[in-house]
């Protein structure tokens, strides 16, 4: 019986998945879809650092395309729930547009000064004094 140590398994799962993403991206270029074009792009260096890592024992780039497998999947996840529309994946794109816009218009709210309204000369309560207070009047 042969032994395969993971580092084997691991340039395996590597060129397969190379084969696999390279058919990916003959299709996504007969559909004329750009988007999976350019992340299919993306996946196929990854995994070619993925397997160069493997090869030459760097463990920076296996941990890159760990990181890189775990957003790949999730995406993938994300777009084949979109496409078969379960739940309300299609209102979850407006979701969170909703929550960018609330935080930009927050921001802006707090870099605003209001007239009079942070300055130290702004309204002030009445004050207890024995004499009136003059202010000038505008015409």
């Amino acid at each position: 019986m042969g032994y395969c140590s993971g580092r084997c398994t691991l340039i395996f799962i590597c060129g397969m998945q190379l084969v696999c993403v390279l058919e990916r991206q003959i299709f996504d270029f007969l559909g004329y879809q750009w988007a999976p074009i350019l992340a299919n792009f993306v996946h196929i260096i990854i995994v070619i650092l993925g397997l160069f890592g493997t090869i030459q024992y760097r463990p920076r780039y296996v941990t890159g395309y760990a990181v890189w497998l775990v957003l790949w999947v999730t995406w993938n996840v994300f777009v084949i729930c979109f496409y078969l529309e379960a739940g309300d994946l299609s209102k979850l794109v407006g979701f969170i547009y909703a929550c960018y816009v609330v935080r930009c218009i927050t921001e802006e709210e707090d870099s605003f000064d209001f007239i009079g309204g942070f300055d130290s000369y702004g309204y002030q309560g009445p004050q207890k004094t024995s004499h009136l207070q003059l202010q000038p009047m505008y015409m």
